[in-house]
């Protein structure tokens, strides 16, 4: 069994490779950080993280802070949607939704990868009660 141990706030096993835990400790604490600072100035938000296949070997993490969809835009989604397809429907109601820090790097992941639009903008219209969970059931 490995030997670990704490020294100076740092965790590290018994061949010093202590780095990859630290990062990823600081990591989680940067995002709860920016998540604190963005509920302070959003109210509400929800945070939508995926796994995007580059190749059939490596994928990239994807993840954006997202406010709660308006009642109007997601009206507007819903007719988008039958006018002019879903993809630009999911874009322009991630773009209402989407808070201004991530704005651009979001557009230029839909850009990169179109189906990023519809996988989240599924996920957004979840929180607004769209869901395949109803059950429906004769008496």
């Amino acid at each position: 069994m490995e030997d670990i141990k704490k020294t100076n706030g740092a965790i590290s096993d018994a061949y010093g490779n202590g780095g990859a835990v630290e990062a990823t400790l600081s990591t989680e604490a940067q995002k709860k950080k920016r998540a604190e600072e963005l509920k302070a100035k959003y109210g509400m938000i929800y945070s939508v993280a995926m796994s995007v296949p580059v190749d059939d070997t490596q994928e990239i993490e994807l993840s954006y802070y997202f406010k709660r969809p308006s009642v109007p835009s997601y009206d507007r989604y819903i007719k988008d949607a039958a006018k002019s397809g879903i993809t630009k429907a999911s874009k322009v109601f991630m773009l209402d939704c989407v808070v201004e820090e991530d704005r651009e790097r979001l557009i230029v992941d839909m850009e990169e990868n179109p189906g990023v639009a519809i996988t989240i903008g599924n996920k957004l219209t979840e929180i607004m009660g769209l869901t395949g969970t109803a059950n429906l059931k004769k008496l």
